[in-house]
């Protein structure tokens, strides 16, 4: 579904796809004393988000030139598309969309409509006459749409690269990016074994406490990591419940909008600021004939999964909502009926309990702080990315 309300889906992406990668290199609080004092100007940061995404677009299509002009004069001249595919993003209008934080909780005339957009998922919904209607008010192209859907083959022209045997396509990817990672992952195309505990340098650490370890770079992508940058790291992620440690290499400036600890204050300050009004909108909900529902630790309802289940079947999604009524619909025509009645009072429980004033005051309160801490910083990376495309340019010269 398209609505995702999932743990550490709805607010930490929402802020990334805003930010479009506004980073910085600072790992603290977050806090930029020479951002103390400015006022928000949500046209300044907005422009200064383009600018961070723009620039990382760039530098990412300067380094696939680079790798390119190396597998050439290795005699490697036909590609697979997928690692020389840099989207040109976006440009953001505003930081301050409150669809970043309330995606599950539809205005009223949007739920009288289309429900929470839960049938628009299902194969009945994509062929019904009304999906023109939704995608035009979610802004969605129908035919990207079904290209995302029929898988990356779709969305590029990878035929001649596919049409290469499999040891050409194996011999392409290890010099792509060296021997270790293409028998990790490409060893099937011939029967290679991926090595035992990733690369022979594992930046020092014991690769038994780790599920999987990266294989360091080699190939011509190691050589364009050897031009340009001078900080190849190993970095090691625990999953939150401490199960699961990985580890993987890095080499650009550091992003800190993938280091969630400093953001991580601020959405708790929007997830204190919606406690207060989140009884009453599952109270409201109860007394509307639709009780169980609680808040996920993100400040969101579940909706997604529960429509999920509803179009799928018992069992086809692991989350914490309530059970579906003993006597839920089982036909197309009914399960919508029902998600767009249950929408029509998740929106009028929204309005009358205030949730939804409280909560868009409060996540625009939090973006705006957010911002402007990591302001100074971010022109400081800024930099330092446009240092790195000369650099990138001086290389595609020689």
């Amino acid at each position: 579904m398209r609505r995702n309300t999932r743990a550490a889906g709805a607010l930490v992406a929402a802020l990334v796809l805003a930010a479009a990668a506004a980073c910085t290199g600072d790992a603290g609080s977050g806090a930029d004393d020479a951002d103390a004092g400015k006022a928000y100007d949500d046209d300044r940061l907005a422009d200064m988000a383009n600018e961070s995404a723009r620039l990382l677009y760039e530098l990412e299509s300067a380094e696939n030139r680079i790798i390119q002009h190396c597998l050439e004069r290795r005699d490697f001249t036909v590609h697979d598309q997928f690692w020389f595919s840099a989207v040109e993003p976006e440009e953001q209008d505003s930081l301050l969309d409150s669809y970043s934080w309330g995606s599950w909780l539809p205005e009223a005339d949007e739920a009288a409509e289309f429900g929470t957009g839960g049938w628009a998922m299902t194969d009945e919904g994509r062929d019904s006459d009304a999906i023109d209607a939704y995608y035009a008010h979610e802004g969605i192209d129908p035919e990207l749409e079904g290209d995302l859907r029929a898988g990356n083959s779709a969305l590029l022209d990878n035929g001649e690269f596919e049409a290469l045997s499999p040891q050409e396509q194996y011999d392409w990817y290890a010099a792509f990016y060296g021997e270790a990672l293409a028998a990790s992952e490409h060893g099937h195309l011939v029967g290679a074994e991926a090595p035992t505990g990733g690369s022979a340098d594992t930046g020092g650490i014991d690769v038994d406490d780790f599920a999987y370890v990266a294989p360091e770079p080699g190939g011509c992508q190691r050589e364009m990591i050897d031009a340009l940058y001078d900080d190849l790291r190993l970095v090691e992620e625990t999953e939150a419940d401490a199960e699961y440690r990985y580890a993987y290499w890095e080499y650009r400036p550091e992003n800190p909008v993938d280091d969630f600890g400093t953001f991580e204050e601020y959405r708790v300050r929007f997830r204190e600021a919606i406690a207060g009004v989140q009884g009453a909108l599952v109270d409201c909900l109860a007394e509307r004939g639709h009780p169980g529902w609680e808040f996920d630790e993100e400040g969101a309802l579940p909706v997604t999964d529960y429509f999920y289940e509803l179009y799928e079947g018992p069992g086809s999604v692991v989350g914490d909502f309530p059970d579906l009524p003993e006597d839920a619909p089982a036909d197309y025509e009914g399960k919508k009926a029902f998600e767009i009645a249950f929408a029509v009072d998740l929106a009028a429980c929204g309005d009358e309990t205030g949730f939804r004033e409280t909560a868009d005051r409060a996540w625009e309160d939090m973006v705006k702080d957010y911002y402007l801490s990591i302001e100074t910083s971010v022109y400081a990376w800024q930099d330092e990315i446009r240092d790195l495309l000369a650099a990138a340019q001086d290389v595609m010269e020689r």
